[in-house]
C-alpha cells in the first residue's frame, strides 16, 4: 500500500525535474521558445522513403524550418508512426550545431479483447530532452522508456548522426527547391 502513496509523488518529481532541466539552462530555453513562435522561417517536408532508410510500418514526416535569407536550418521536427505508436524529435540548432533535443513517444493502447494497438489510446510513453554544447551532450533528463535503456546505445553519438542525416535530407530538398 505504501508503495501507492509514494509512486504518484515519484512521477510529480520527475516532471518538475524535466521542467527545472530547462531553468538551468536559460539561453536554450529562449532560443527553443524562439523558434517554435518565429513565423518568418521557412518550412520544408519531406515524407516517408524522402527521408527514410527503408520503410515503417505507417511512414512518417520529417520537417526543417530555415532561414530563407541563408537556408540556414534552425529547427528540425521527425514524426514516425510505428505499429505500436508515435515517436516525435525535435531539433532545435544555433548556427546549425544542435543545442537541444526534445524526444517523446507516445504508446498505443493494448485492447484485450481484440487482441490488438488501439490506435485511438495512448497507454504509456516516453519524454526526453537533451541538452548540447559544442556537439557535446552536457545534460539530459527522461522519463519512461526508451531506446537509450540500452547502454550500447549513446544518446549523444545517435542524435547527432540522425541530425546530420536529417540536415543533409533537407539541404538536398532546398538545392533542388
Amino acid at each position: 500500500m505504501k508503495g501507492f502513496v509514494i509512486l504518484p509523488f515519484l512521477f510529480i518529481g520527475l516532471s518538475l525535474n524535466a521542467q527545472n532541466l530547462l531553468e538551468r539552462y536559460p539561453d536554450v530555453k529562449e532560443l527553443e521558445k524562439a523558434l517554435d513562435n518565429k513565423d518568418s522561417l521557412q518550412s520544408i517536408i519531406l515524407e516517408n522513403e524522402d527521408f527514410i532508410e527503408g520503410s515503417l510500418d505507417g511512414g512518417g514526416e520529417l520537417i526543417g524550418f530555415y532561414d530563407a535569407a541563408n537556408n540556414e536550418i534552425r529547427k528540425i521536427t521527425v514524426t514516425l508512426f510505428l505499429s505500436y505508436g508515435i515517436q516525435y524529435y525535435s531539433f532545435y540548432l544555433e548556427n546549425e550545431e544542435l543545442v537541444l533535443v526534445r524526444d517523446c513517444a507516445k504508446y498505443f493502447g493494448y485492447d484485450t479483447k481484440s487482441h490488438q494497438m488501439d490506435k485511438n489510446k495512448f497507454d504509456g510513453g516516453f519524454d526526453g530532452i537533451y541538452i548540447f554544447r559544442n556537439r557535446k551532450l552536457i545534460d539530459q533528463i527522461s522519463l519512461g522508456h526508451n531506446r537509450f535503456e540500452d547502454d550500447s546505445i549513446d544518446a549523444e553519438e545517435t542524435f547527432l548522426k540522425e541530425l546530420e542525416i536529417y540536415k543533409k535530407k533537407i539541404s538536398e530538398k532546398l538545392e533542388i527547391k
